[in-house]
């Protein structure tokens, strides 16, 4: 009976580790939602926190963005997944590989439409206070195979710095790149930004 109850409290600690999240992006031009669901709430076979999917929906503006016919952003829709789990290096450091599917509309019936292969990481910094301090980023790259439509590769960057004001929540600021290169013109991009956000856990 006593072991029941140890490996019950055990389980019931590990699922409350067990996250979803959604992340509020924006600067005054752009707007960036991100939403992640953690499987290992939904299905008891998978461990908690090791796999996200993710659903992303960005309205970017013309002022921070180079498209092909000039054309004004039209809104980026990204489905895809994150396996992620803590480094071997360091406690303090998560990182994860991922798959998602980028998708745009663009002037004259064509599209930016790319499957890009990413690493992600986040570094908890190792300091005794009492506000958590988080260094992340994230690096997608598609080359031509992985690309379809008017597409010749897709590559994206971020870094960002996130306060943790409360076990749920973060403020975050950092600076994106989503480069998205066409048939029609090599140097287009999607956003390239700063940005100021917050990210609830759930």
């Amino acid at each position: 009976m006593l072991k029941k109850l140890l490996i019950g409290l055990l389980l019931s600690g590990s699922v409350s580790y067990a996250m979803h999240e959604f992340e509020l992006n924006l600067n005054n031009k752009d707007l960036d939602l991100h939403l992640g669901l953690d499987m290992g709430q939904f299905n008891h076979a998978i461990e908690p926190d090791s796999f996200m999917l993710k659903a992303r929906l960005m309205k970017g503006d013309n002022a921070h963005s180079r498209l092909p016919y000039d054309q004004d952003p039209e809104i980026l829709s990204e489905v895809g997944f994150v396996v992620q789990s803590t480094s071997a290096l360091a406690q303090e450091l998560m990182l994860g590989l991922g798959l998602k599917i980028a998708f745009t509309p663009l002037d004259n019936d064509q599209t930016v439409f790319v499957m890009p292969i990413g690493i992600v990481g986040d570094y908890t910094l190792p300091l005794d206070i009492a506000i958590p301090l988080h260094i992340g980023g994230q690096f997608y790259y598609a080359p031509e195979v992985l690309t379809f439509e008017q597409s010749t590769s897709y590559t994206e960057y971020q870094a960002n710095f996130d306060i943790q004001l409360m076990e749920r929540a973060f403020v975050t600021t950092g600076y994106r790149a989503i480069k998205t290169p066409t048939k029609e013109r090599s140097n287009a991009y999607y956003n390239r930004s700063y940005f100021v956000g917050v990210r609830f856990l759930f």
